[in-house]
């Protein structure tokens, strides 16, 4: 039994039972693949935790036992249990997770951005176009992968196909619009 000072080997110290500090554990160099389960650190990376498991390298589990996240063998991914979420802001404002049967982020507090110069909205697959927009440009509503509604900047926007109006079109003010022009007369009324 060593209640204090320094222990020094040169292979590997084997200990039946907890070890417990006082102070602070502080590894004092890398870890490596393969490691079956080691703490490492180095002055760029900070604390290094490395494990090798069957289905994950590192699994992360609250006091009551339960998984909060893995890290699935062999990958840089980080996989959440259903339900868990993944949150940010003092009050847990955003949230992103997935119950089981559906995907969600949600935001309670101010106003959701989601910025970039380019973006689209697409299937899981990403080969088929929900809705694309560009900055400076258009942004299109694509039926099957066809554009069907376009904005323009001289314009407003072009409708594309058929349209069923189910309830009235209407301009915005009285005489306040026209159908057509002498230029782009309609071909038939009824």
């Amino acid at each position: 039994l060593v209640t204090s000072g320094t222990i020094t080997s040169g292979g590997i110290v084997s200990v039946t039972g907890n070890v417990t500090a006082t102070g602070t554990v502080e590894p004092a160099g890398d870890t490596a693949a393969g490691d079956n389960a080691a703490i490492g650190y180095t002055a760029a990376e900070g604390l290094i935790l490395t494990g090798q498991g069957s289905t994950s390298d590192i699994t992360l589990k609250n006091d009551a036992d339960g998984t909060v996240f893995t890290v699935p063998t062999g990958t840089d991914d980080i996989l959440f249990p259903d339900a868990a979420k993944a949150m940010w802001g003092t009050d847990s404002d955003l949230k992103v997770y997935h119950s089981g049967s559906y995907g969600y982020i949600t935001n309670t507090t101010g106003t959701m951005h989601v910025g970039s110069d380019a973006l689209n909205l697409t299937n899981a697959s990403v080969n088929e176009t929900y809705i694309s927009m560009v900055a400076n440009g258009a942004v299109n509503i694509y039926h099957d992968n066809t554009a069907v509604i376009t904005t323009t900047s001289t314009s407003g926007g072009t409708l594309t196909g058929s349209w069923a109006v189910t309830t009235a079109l209407n301009p915005d003010a009285s005489d306040g619009a026209a159908l057509g022009t002498t230029a782009l007369e309609w071909s038939d009324l009824y």
